[in-house]
């Protein structure tokens, strides 16, 4: 995807991170992660014992397919196990309209109760920045046990 055809604004672009998390489309969530995002899950991956220089490679785009398809992969099924115990089928976005810093948006995505007892639960909120006109993904922070 190029940066022409990615989702603009915070809202739409934690849509798009959402689905393709819930959707597996592993690609798609590296595309969407920006530097801080993807800085950060380079140092857990190294201090879960990810070889260096696999860290590097990733880091730097030159890894080969296969390696990346794994790491991206494994990536995903953690951001899964962030959200787990919710109807990812259903959650519920919400721009968080307190003010931020400039180019700063959090999106707090909701998941919602039983019929019964009516309303939404908060299950994990997303902190993106605008990097030269596009948003991007830096920090996904669940926020129910599961």
């Amino acid at each position: 995807m190029s940066t022409s055809e990615l989702p603009e604004g915070p809202f739409d672009t934690t849509r798009a991170f959402v689905d393709a998390v819930i959707w597996g489309d592993h690609r798609l969530v590296w595309e969407l992660l920006g530097l801080e995002g993807r800085t950060t899950v380079l140092r857990i991956a190294g201090e879960r014992g990810m070889d260096e220089a696999l860290v590097a490679r990733l880091r730097d785009g030159v890894a080969a397919d296969a390696e990346r398809d794994e790491f991206l992969g494994d990536l995903v099924n953690g951001l899964r196990a962030d959200l787990a115990g919710n109807d990812l089928d259903a959650l519920e976005l919400e721009l968080d309209t307190s003010p931020n810093e400039p180019g700063r948006a959090r999106v707090v995505i909701q998941a919602p109760l039983p019929p019964a007892l009516g309303g939404s639960l908060p299950a994990a909120s997303v902190e993106l920045s605008n990097d030269a006109g596009v948003w991007r993904v830096e920090r996904l922070m669940p926020l129910t046990s599961q």
